[in-house]
Parts: C-alpha cells; sequence; structure tokens
C-alpha cells in the first residue's frame, strides 16, 4: 500500500530526453518494472523501507523548477534533467537547500548530450562540479571513507559509465568524500581527456560526497544511477548488484533523516 498523503515526500526531477533505448529510462513510475525503470527503488526502498511518499516532475518545456514545487520536499533528486535551469530554478533550488531541504544529484549520457550541464547549473556555486559520463565498464568501487551513515554496511558498489565529481580544495574542507573510483588510472574510474585535464593537482574527484549546510540542508552527489535500476542488464548494473541497496536505503535515510 503506498504511503498516505501526509508522509515525506520525495520529489524526482526528471528530463523528457528519450535515449537510443527508445524510451525514457529512470522513471519511478512506468506500468511495468523494466530494466531501466526506478520502479523497484521506488517501491520496495522508498515507499515500503523508508515510508516516503514519491513524486516525478517530467521537465518538459512548460514545466519549471518553482519554490511552490520544492515546498516542503524531504528530498529533491535533480535526475534525469535535458535541458539547462534558469536563473530562476538555480534561486528556487538555492533557496530549498538554504533552508534546510536536501538535494541529490547524478547524471548519465543517456539523459541527453550535455544533460550534467543542468545540475552544473545549481552545483557550481558550491565549488562542485559534475563530469560527463567516462563510458568506462562496469567496475566495483570499495574505496570508502568513514564512518558515515550512507556507507553503514557497505562495502563495495557496483557501477558502470560513471559521471564523477570534481570538488575544489575549499568544497573539500566543507564536504565529506565517502567514495572514491580510485585509482584513476584502473579501467572503469579513468576520466574522458577533457575532463582529465581540467582536474587540478588540489582538486579531488569523488564518486560519492556529501555535505551539511549551517542552516540543516545537506547536499550529495552519486556518481552512477545504474545501481538504482531495477535489472538486470546486460552491460550495467541494477539495485541487486553488490551493496547497491543497502547503499540506496542508507542515502535515502540520511537526507530525508529517517
Amino acid at each position: 500500500m503506498p504511503p498516505a498523503a501526509s508522509a515525506p515526500r520525495a520529489l524526482f526531477i526528471q528530463g523528457d530526453f528519450i535515449p537510443e533505448s527508445g524510451a525514457p529510462e529512470s522513471r519511478l513510475f512506468d506500468p511495468a518494472d523494466g530494466p531501466l525503470s526506478f520502479t523497484r527503488l521506488r517501491r520496495e526502498v522508498l515507499e515500503v523501507a523508508l515510508g516516503l511518499r514519491v513524486e516525478e516532475l517530467i521537465q518538459s518545456p512548460g514545466a519549471s523548477i518553482t519554490p511552490q514545487r520544492l515546498a516542503g520536499a524531504a528530498v529533491v533528486v535533480l535526475g534525469s534533467n535535458g535541458r539547462k535551469l534558469g536563473g530562476d530554478e538555480v534561486a528556487a533550488l538555492r533557496a530549498y537547500l538554504g533552508a534546510g531541504g536536501s538535494v541529490l544529484t547524478y547524471a548519465d549520457f543517456q539523459y541527453g548530450p550535455d544533460n550534467w550541464a543542468s545540475d552544473n547549473d545549481f552545483l557550481s556555486q558550491y565549488g562542485v562540479e559534475l563530469l560527463p559520463d567516462n563510458f568506462q565498464p562496469r567496475t566495483r568501487i570499495t574505496d570508502f571513507s568513514g564512518p558515515h551513515p550512507l556507507i553503514a554496511g557497505v562495502g563495495a558498489l557496483e557501477v558502470e559509465g560513471i559521471s564523477q565529481f570534481r570538488l575544489t580544495p575549499s568544497t573539500q574542507a566543507a564536504a565529506s568524500i565517502l567514495a572514491r573510483c580510485a585509482p584513476l588510472s584502473r579501467s572503469g574510474c579513468i576520466l574522458q581527456p577533457a575532463e582529465r585535464d581540467r582536474v587540478l593537482p588540489e582538486d579531488a574527484v569523488a564518486c560519492v560526497f556529501v555535505r551539511e549546510f549551517p542552516g540543516g540542508g545537506r547536499l550529495a552527489g552519486m556518481c552512477d544511477r545504474n545501481l538504482f535500476h531495477n535489472g538486470p542488464q546486460k552491460d550495467g548494473t541494477d539495485l541487486g548488484q553488490a551493496d547497491n541497496r543497502a547503499f540506496a536505503r542508507n542515502l535515502f535515510a540520511w537526507l530525508t533523516r529517517r
């Protein structure tokens, strides 16, 4: 049974890009549990395990991010955004986070060319850059730094084709890097040449990071949306591999203070 209307709300902001698979990916309310959907994440983790009420905003040209849409959300997920964010939308997200809200961000090439630019419209003010999909094969991440509730009981994440985060020195001082795909010379972790050239010696590259703000806001980034997929997939990864499910539960529990 779905959570009551009074349950804390998880708002996923999705783009309307149609990828090479022929249908939008990462949707939470697809009629069937397809391998590229998030229906099991919604049902088994968010609704049943955490008691969250899930909403999905499809960011078509006429659908904008406004303070009214964000108001009262326990977490806002900047998911498969297919367009750059406008100044008013960035301001709405900044005000929401500043007032104690929680934001999760990730990207993937199948969300549309340059889709990470929408996340960076928001993240750049915090000294974070979401890097493009590295088009690398599946790999297992075991380089964790803790302790932290996000990685409690998590020994490995199975990922594929990741979009990592570049953090400036000042941001490193304020944030916690919880997981890295290391070394960056390893298959699965390698950055594209243009992105590798932008990473300065003092920068850090993260797969999972979190930051808490003085007003109570929480920001998290993760490098691969594939670990939320229903699966199974031939080449990708999904909720049932490695400790992906435990990580997903920990992530949303921390963001929503459950």
